[in-house]
């Protein structure tokens, strides 16, 4: 499946970079799918959590590592591989995160009143928006008839660095 791309610019006068969206899923901890010992197996959420987005993986992942640092509750398992990793989460999460909030370190339009944020659209002839103004003065030009806004976006340069990174990281964490 081909990635999503959008091309951005933080103000008029910058030149567009091309971003790649790899999904988002609600920030709340109540919304993430987290492991619960009481519902799964850790090998059937495994499974299921190696299916998500890239955005859905590396905000659990983010929210299990500020769990972990701060002595919070993780399931056993789960936290027996997060510490033989630490260190590479840890430098993975300071990679791309905020280390004391969810704030993703790219593009991070992946908030709920964005939509609010809409300056101005241009719309194609079937009502889609190919085009979006922030009140910032940022734009987004959309590639696709995929007008969304709300997700992470990574540069397309980051991009390859990223999704080999959670790839290891999902790996380790077997």
């Amino acid at each position: 499946m081909a990635e999503r791309k959008i091309l951005y610019k933080t103000n008029v006068l910058s030149e567009y970079i091309t971003y790649i969206d790899i999904g988002s899923c609600e920030k709340h901890y109540d919304f993430l799918p987290l492991f619960e010992e009481s519902k799964t197996s850790y090998n059937n959420w495994y499974q299921d959590f190696q299916l998500l987005s890239i955005g859905t993986q590396i905000l659990t992942l983010h929210y299990y590592l500020l769990q972990h640092n701060s002595e919070g509750y993780l399931p056993e398992e789960l936290n027996e591989r997060i510490s033989k990793n630490i260190e590479l989460l840890n430098e993975f999460n300071m990679r791309w995160f905020d280390p004391a909030a969810p704030f993703f370190n790219s593009l991070d339009l992946n908030w709920d009143n964005i939509e609010d944020e809409v300056l101005k659209a241009q719309e194609n002839e079937h009502g889609t928006r190919t085009e979006v103004e922030f009140n910032d003065g940022s734009i987004i030009k959309f590639l696709d008839e995929d007008d969304t806004i709300q997700s992470f976006y990574v540069t397309e340069k980051e991009y390859e660095e990223l999704k080999n990174s959670i790839i290891s990281i999902i790996k380790k964490l077997k």
